[in-house]
């Protein structure tokens, strides 16, 4: 028991050293992989782990966590915030629990985040009642012996000093020195800041006592089998109708998609009109997920595979029909991390058709397991993707073949990470009086972004590759 409060004393005092009055960097990974593996450690010491494999979700939270020393981006450092303690979370949850339905999962979940404040008064307990046993175990004489050493040592060690000091100018400058740091920082105590620090030192140790002490004593594996419906037949033909009736719909809006995007048929504003349905067709896209993963419940019936074998392939049409408005509406306005952002969904719902295929062909699959698998890393990749460079050199690659771009979004919107890109538009020769605008535009945010990193203060906390490469190449 004593291991999960000096863990979570230990934790607690590490967020506060790393995080508190600092920017996040290198700090994320320093804090969440030791804590990964402490509570792994944890439920391995208790016996709890019933599967092992869980473990290898510390990949993919390791690399999120790298993300934010390696790159700059404010809409993934965002998110991870949340998606990190999501995957430990997923992690502990399936260390515990091999063959957890999914969608318990956010039982699961809530059950982690809030029964440690349920369960506060009793982890309380248990910690006063080992600081008793803890004091009753110490021997009083060597207490009162370790006070007495350090009343003894203290005025010997300062004698001994102020006879060194005047024996040795060097030595004594060097003492001299120390002492009036000593009473600098005292005369600039914030008494203010320290007691935000240690408030939250506390509330971390509190809630992160409770959680461990929950985790390891007091989550039980549910281990209730659901019973499956019996499948009626009027379920069936209802099933068999909205297959059909909605593969008929598909087709009919296929054939329009391929005359009146692919062949190019006349259209006023064709770029408006390719971004004007394109939302509707990801909607479309994952409703057929829906409806397929709901029609194959419990149901073997080769009509229904077929049907759903259509939809699958009306479904990848309207998927390519989705990347090509979109592709259409970026080459007219230009590229945004939104824009590059519907590729990547686009590109993970064609892969998650594959295992769709499988499971409607009734071979034994894990289908959501193998859709949280697939999404994860296509997120994890996408993390490591370097967005924003990639959204400066493809508007900064249009500026160059066109003469337009929309700086004020790049400015605005992407981090140190599009430095790189940016300063090629600097460094090229303007001829027109717009290039020179630009040019001019540039200069002034480069200059810019060098000023605020040359006064960010730095240590380990923070520290960031991307921001200190650009430092040097904005300097």
């Amino acid at each position: 028991m004593s291991s999960i409060f000096v863990s979570a004393l230990l934790f607690a005092i590490w967020s506060v050293v790393l995080f508190v009055g600092k920017s996040i960097g290198l700090s994320m990974l320093l804090f969440v992989v030791p804590l990964s593996y402490v509570l792994i450690k944890l439920l391995e010491k208790n016996k709890k782990v019933n599967f092992e494999k869980a473990k290898l979700l510390i990949i993919p939270i390791t690399l999120l966590s790298s993300t934010y020393f390696i790159y700059n981006n404010e809409f993934f450092n965002g998110l991870n915030i949340f998606i990190i303690p999501l995957l430990v979370l997923l992690m502990i949850i399936n260390l515990l629990e091999k063959d957890l339905k999914i969608e318990n999962f956010i039982e699961r979940i809530t059950e982690l985040i809030f029964n440690p404040i349920a369960y506060f008064e009793l982890t309380m307990g248990k910690l006063a009642e080992l600081i008793r046993i803890k004091l009753k175990m110490k021997n009083t004489s060597k207490k009162h012996g370790f006070f007495k050493g350090i009343l003894l040592t203290i005025p010997i060690v300062l004698v001994i000093i102020i006879l060194l000091s005047s024996a040795d100018e060097i030595f004594g400058k060097i003492f001299i020195n120390i002492f009036a740091k000593c009473i600098d920082k005292l005369i600039t105590f914030k008494f203010g800041e320290i007691f935000l620090r240690v408030l939250i030192a506390i509330l971390v140790f509190l809630y992160l006592s409770c959680f461990l002490d929950n985790l390891v004593n007091r989550y039980e594996a549910d281990e209730k089998k659901e019973q499956v419906s019996k499948e009626t037949k009027s379920e069936t033909t209802t099933i068999k109708m909205i297959l059909t009736t909605l593969n008929i719909v598909y087709i009919l809006f296929c054939i329009i998609q391929i005359k009146s995007l692919f062949m190019k048929v006349n259209i006023e504003n064709y770029a408006q009109y390719a971004r004007k349905g394109f939302f509707q067709l990801m909607i479309v896209s994952v409703i057929n997920l829906i409806v397929i993963l709901i029609a194959k419940i419990n149901k073997k019936d080769k009509f229904i595979n077929a049907m759903c074998l259509f939809m699958i392939a009306c479904t990848f049409i309207i998927l390519l029909s989705s990347a090509y408005r979109m592709r259409v509406y970026e080459s007219t306005f230009g590229y945004t991390l939104l824009r590059l952002l519907v590729y990547v969904a686009l590109f993970t719902e064609s892969i998650l058709l594959i295992p769709t295929i499988i499971y409607v062909l009734d071979k034994p699959i894990k289908l959501l397991k193998v859709y949280f698998i697939i999404t994860l890393f296509v997120y994890v990749c996408i993390n490591f993707a370097n967005i924003d460079n990639i959204i400066a050199r493809k508007n900064v690659d249009r500026y160059f073949a066109t003469g337009k771009i929309d700086f004020y979004y790049l400015k605005d919107n992407t981090g140190t990470d599009a430095i790189g890109q940016i300063i090629r538009i600097r460094d090229s020769e303007a001829e027109t009086e717009e290039e020179k605008e630009v040019q001019k535009e540039v200069v002034e945010y480069i200059s810019k972004v060098y000023a605020e990193l040359k006064n960010e203060k730095v240590d380990f906390r923070n520290f960031n590759i991307s921001k200190f490469t650009a430092k040097i190449v904005t300097f």
